[in-house]
This record gives C-alpha cells, structure tokens and sequence, in this order.
C-alpha cells in the first residue's frame, strides 16, 4: 500500500504551436469566408479589424504554459508568424486591386498582426493589471469582426452588436487579479475604454479613406493628402459618441463590476471556509494497481464536442451537396440560394465553437493525447470549411480591370459649327 498522488500532465511546447496557428485562423475567419476579399483597399478598416483579433488570440495561446513563458512565447509567435504569411500570401490571390495596393494591404496586416501577438502575449503571461490595456484593441475591434462574421441575411438587425459586450467585459474583470490589492487594477478601466475608443474610431476612418488608397487618386505623388483626410475623419468620428455605441460600452462596465463583487464574494468565503491545519486531512491510501480517475466529466464532454463537430462536417457536406446539385433535372439547380449561405455559416460558427471548446477542456485537462486527437478533429474541421464552403472559394486570381485610355483630342480634327461634313468625325 502506498500514498497516491495525482501527477498534472504538462501541454507540451510544440503544441502551442498549433494551437496559435488554429487561434489565428479562427480570429482572420470572416475574411476566409468564399465570398469575401480581405485585401481590398476600400474595406482597410475592416482588414485591420482581422489582424488585430487574430494576432490577439493566436499571442494569447502562451498563457497554456505560464511555467515556461520564453518557450510559450516563441512558439505562439512561430504558430502564427507559419500560418498568418502562408494565409496572407494565398488570400491575396483574391486581392482587387493592382500589386502595389495589394502589397501596402499586405504589410499593414503583418505590422498589426506583429503587435497584436505580443499584446495577447502580454495578456497571457504579464501581470493582472495589464490584461485589460492589452486586451483592449481585442474589443475595440470585436465590433468590426462581428459584423463581418455574421451574414448579410442576419446582420440587418442590431442584435449582433451586443456580442462585443462580453469580449469588452471579459477584458475588463480580467485585469482585476486576486486579493485586495487586485482592485488598483480598476483605476485601468478609463484608459481601457480610451483605447476602445480609439481603436474604433481609427478602424471606422481607415474605412473611409480605403477608397483614395488605389491607382488614380495622386496618392503616389501626394501621399499627405490621404494622412489629412484621415486625420479629418478621425476627429470627426473621435467626437461623435453615437458610432460607439455608447450604451453597449456601459452594460460592458456595468457586467464586469457585477463579475469582480461576486468573484470578490467568492473568494472571502473560500477563505472563511477553508480548514486549519490541524483539520487538514491526509491523502488517502490507494491501491497500486487502482487506476486515478481524473476528471472523467470533462472527458465526457470533450467526447460529446467532438461527435458534434463530426457530425456537422457531414451537415455542411449534405449543404454543399443540395446546393449545387439537382436530382434529373427537377428542383432549383441554379446559384447557391441565401439560405444555403446562411446555413453554411451557422455550421461553420458551431463547428468552430464545438471544436475548440473539445481543444480547450484538454487543455484543462492537461490531457496530451485528448489535445492531439481534437488538434486532428480541428484539422478536419477546417479543411471541411473550406472544401465545402458555400458559395465555392473561387482560387483563380482575379485581375483588375485594364484602365481604359483617354482619347487624345491633339490628333482629333477639329470640328467648327457650321463647318463642312468632312471636318466633323461621322459628317
């Protein structure tokens, strides 16, 4: 008979990785999607907006070893430096404007994507106080990448623009750490939602200029021209609180105070509860051969998730199936209808949600092999994302339009009123 102890398996390094990889994609999703185009200059805030969520989430997945931050931390930025320029290079295939453009899209998501992943780093392995500021960008952009995710069908309504409640109020009770001395953190939330603020407002702005961003408007020669049309709208936009929503900023405030109290409550009365020393009591004995049962639950669950997310890889295929095919001829055998569209990008969502939540009770778990087999179901997941999109990915890069030449009126003959038929072009 010996004393039992549970060992905690350890998520090996390698395996942030890809699971950076993975956060990054989820995060640069609705610009994936087969009908939309990332790297288009009149939706550069909307581009922005992608870079910041998915450079947030893949940094953030350092926090899975806090026990070796400087291993966590080049593994994260390997995971999403692999995926984000593999990704950046074949969307641009897509890209509608000419090389140049394209190229100064491209750079502007490296250059956020770069400063974002150490933001979720900072936010993964720092100190409490520093969740909420670095975090911040994370939810100043969830407003644009909401509204992006959600279909056109969908997105008619406001309902959608309450789903940046959480993501801010997450941010902000975040930054609260533990005991009392964790509260300072509160005197953060003002700058927080300064920075929300003005993420928004550069995200909205660089909207608004996209379209000067193209051959044909003497940026090139002129590029100060485009800075104060910005700078123009920025101060526009920064002081005008209704393209904030406002009301949504203080729900956000109003919920995470509601989150630190309870916490707070929590915690005093797991302290006010907990045995002395004297009552502490001794392991229990266990037989050698008895296995340990560790959270079978969880394990349950995982199991659950990832049957779920199977089985919605055979719905989308089923999807993708009735809307492109038709049975001898009868039914509809046109384009992918609206439904269709609509049901593909719920799939999408649950598959996601279904996969990464299997990935994520691993990970808490410490499981190793759970992490391997739902890293496998993930795969799966994405490459049913994309081999059964709806509508189908069009991989053929497009070229831009040809500008049509200008007439040269010097070599044109000059026509008079009153003149002879001969002078006139058509008599």
């Amino acid at each position: 008979m010996t004393l039992s102890y549970t060992r905690r398996a350890t998520i090996p390094v390698i395996a942030i990785v890809l699971l950076a990889a993975l956060a990054w994609l989820v995060g640069f999703l609705p610009g994936m999607l087969p009908d939309a185009s990332p790297f288009d200059a009149a939706a550069m805030g909307e581009l922005v907006a992608l870079a910041i969520v998915a450079g947030t989430l893949g940094g953030a997945t350092a926090a899975i070893r806090r026990d070796r931050p400087a291993a966590a931390i080049g593994a994260a930025g390997g995971g999403v430096a692999l995926i984000a320029l593999a990704a950046i290079f074949v969307l641009g295939e897509r890209g509608l404007y000419v090389e140049p453009v394209l190229r100064v899209l491209q750079l502007v998501t490296v250059i956020v994507t770069v400063v974002t992943v150490a933001l979720g780093q900072v936010a993964a392995l720092g100190p409490s106080w520093l969740r909420g500021l670095s975090l911040a960008p994370l939810a100043g952009a969830a407003y644009s990448w909401f509204g992006q995710a959600v279909p056109r069908t969908m997105s008619m309504t406001d309902w959608w623009v309450w789903l940046m409640v959480p993501v801010l109020a997450g941010a902000l009770a975040l930054s609260v750490g533990r005991g009392r001395w964790g509260l300072w953190a509160l005197l953060t939330w003002p700058v927080v939602l300064a920075v929300v603020w003005i993420v928004q407002t550069v995200i909205i702005a660089l909207t608004a200029i996209g379209p000067m961003v193209r051959p044909g408007y003497g940026v090139e020669e002129h590029p100060d021209v485009l800075f104060g049309e910005f700078l123009a709208y920025a101060s526009q936009i920064f002081t005008t609180p209704g393209v904030h929503q406002v009301p949504l900023l203080g729900w956000s405030v109003v919920i995470a105070l509601v989150v630190v109290v309870v916490r707070l409550a929590i915690d005093r009365r797991s302290r006010s509860s907990a045995p002395s020393a004297d009552e502490v009591e001794k392991p229990e004995v266990q037989a050698d051969n008895e296995p340990v049962r560790h959270r079978p639950r969880l394990r349950w669950v995982e199991i659950l998730l990832a049957g779920f997310s199977v089985l919605l890889v055979l719905v989308a295929l089923a999807n993708v199936f009735t809307s492109y095919f038709c049975f001898a001829g009868a039914g509809y055998c046109g384009p992918p209808r609206a439904e269709s569209v609509v049901t593909y990008r719920v799939v999408l969502a649950l598959m996601a949600l279904s996969s990464l939540g299997a990935l994520g009770l691993a990970v808490l778990r410490r499981s190793v092999s759970g992490v391997i087999s739902h890293l496998v179901v993930a795969f799966v997941v994405a490459l049913s994302a994309v081999l059964f999109a709806v509508p189908a990915i069009d991989w053929q890069p497009s070229t831009p339009e040809p500008p049509v030449p200008e007439p040269n009126r010097s070599e044109a003959p000059a026509c008079y009123s009153g003149g002879d038929s001969d002078e006139c072009p058509g008599g």
